[in-house]
C-alpha cells in the first residue's frame, strides 16, 4: 500500500477541500465483549505537502469510552464517484465503563468506501480496529462497523 502512495501520490488523487465527517457505528461488533454504538466527528484537512492527508477525530460510545486520535489517511478515486480511504491513526484512549483495551495508547486502522454527490458531499461504510500493538498487557483490539456522512466544507 505504501509503495503505491509514494508512487503514484500528488495531484492525482488529491482532494480539493477540507471535511467534517460524521460517523455511527457499532463497537465492538466482531468479538462482543462489550459491544456498544459510537459515534465519530472528525476533521479532514485538504492536500498538504506530504503523503497523505492528516485528519483528527474524537469516538464516543454509549459505554462512556472516547478515543482522541492524529493520524493521515489516503482517498483512491474508483471512477468518477467512489472513493477508498484507508487510514492510520494513533490515540488516547479512555475506557470508563466501555471495554478494556489494557492501555491508554491506541492505534486505528480503517478502511472506508464512500459515494461522492454532485455536491461534494459523500456517504461511506468502513470497518477499523483499534489495538494498542501489543504495548499494554493484553492487546483484546476492537472492531468497529461504521456509516460516515462526509461533509465538505
Amino acid at each position: 500500500m505504501l509503495s503505491v502512495i509514494l508512487t503514484f501520490g500528488g495531484k492525482t488523487f488529491a482532494q480539493e477541500r477540507n471535511y467534517f465527517s460524521l460517523s455511527s457505528a457499532f463497537f465492538d461488533v466482531l468479538q462482543q465483549v462489550d459491544p456498544a454504538f459510537e459515534n465519530r466527528l472528525e476533521f479532514r484537512l485538504e492536500k498538504v505537502d506530504f503523503i497523505g492527508h492528516p485528519f483528527t477525530g474524537l469516538m464516543v460510545n454509549t459505554g462512556g469510552a472516547s478515543h482522541l486520535y492524529l493520524g493521515l489517511y489516503y482517498d483512491f478515486p474508483i471512477g468518477n464517484s467512489f472513493y477508498l480511504t484507508p487510514s492510520f491513526a494513533p490515540g488516547l484512549y479512555a475506557k470508563n465503563k466501555s471495554k478494556d483495551l489494557n492501555f491508554v495508547l491506541e492505534f486505528r486502522s480503517q478502511i472506508e468506501i464512500s459515494f461522492m454527490f454532485d455536491n461534494g458531499a459523500r456517504v461511506g461504510f468502513s470497518f477499523s480496529h483499534m489495538s494498542n500493538a501489543s504495548f499494554g498487557s493484553a492487546n483484546p483490539g476492537v472492531e468497529s462497523v461504521a456509516i460516515t456522512y462526509i461533509i465538505p466544507i
